[in-house]
């Protein structure tokens, strides 16, 4: 078995995801983030590669595990594991609706509810995955209720203005973890 990760992060953020796999490898018994879950049983290989572009730093991550001798791993978290399949559909999803409430905005109208209240609910299955902009779920999510909100009062220029935030959060989030 093996599980890759990439990410794109600042010199903060590298010495702090660097200090958590540290913690990960020496206190194993205790990983509940998938995949570094997989540091539960004996792995063969951890490879890590980290080369500096401009103002930040490029990081891959590979584990290996033999999955013939591999103890199986047990999901210990609470949050349910989601497929990546499921992760890429939410994700075209999200992107659809966004560009609906980018037009409504563009037109000076408010998102149908509908829309809204999808939008809502896949900000709050986005943010269950993990490693892929966990720094940024809070914001986001504030983000997304700020948009809401600013439907439910018919407010055109607070959705712009929310809408505008989200879109420019989205797109340095896409850029940092893809």
């Amino acid at each position: 078995m093996e599980h890759k990760i990439k990410k794109t992060l600042s010199r903060e953020e590298l010495g702090r995801y660097l200090h958590r796999l540290a913690d990960a490898v020496q206190n194993a018994e205790t990983v509940h983030a998938p995949p570094l879950t997989m540091l539960r049983n004996d792995f063969d290989k951890l490879e890590l590669k980290c080369k500096r572009e401009a103002e930040h730093f490029a990081v891959k991550l590979k584990l290996k595990t033999d999955a013939k001798e591999a103890r199986p791993i047990e999901n210990v978290d609470a949050s349910p594991v989601i497929a990546p399949e499921a992760y890429k559909t939410l994700k075209k999803r999200m992107q659809a609706t966004l560009k609906e409430v980018g037009r409504a905005v563009s037109e000076n109208r408010v998102p149908s509810e509908h829309v809204i209240d999808t939008f809502q609910k896949d900000v709050s299955a986005m943010i269950r995955f993990p490693d892929r902009g966990e720094p940024h779920y809070e914001a986001f999510e504030t983000l997304g209720q700020r948009l809401a909100e600013a439907c439910e009062r018919n407010r055109i220029e607070d959705i712009r203005q929310a809408f505008e935030a989200l879109n420019k959060m989205k797109k340095d989030c896409h850029t940092r973890y893809k």
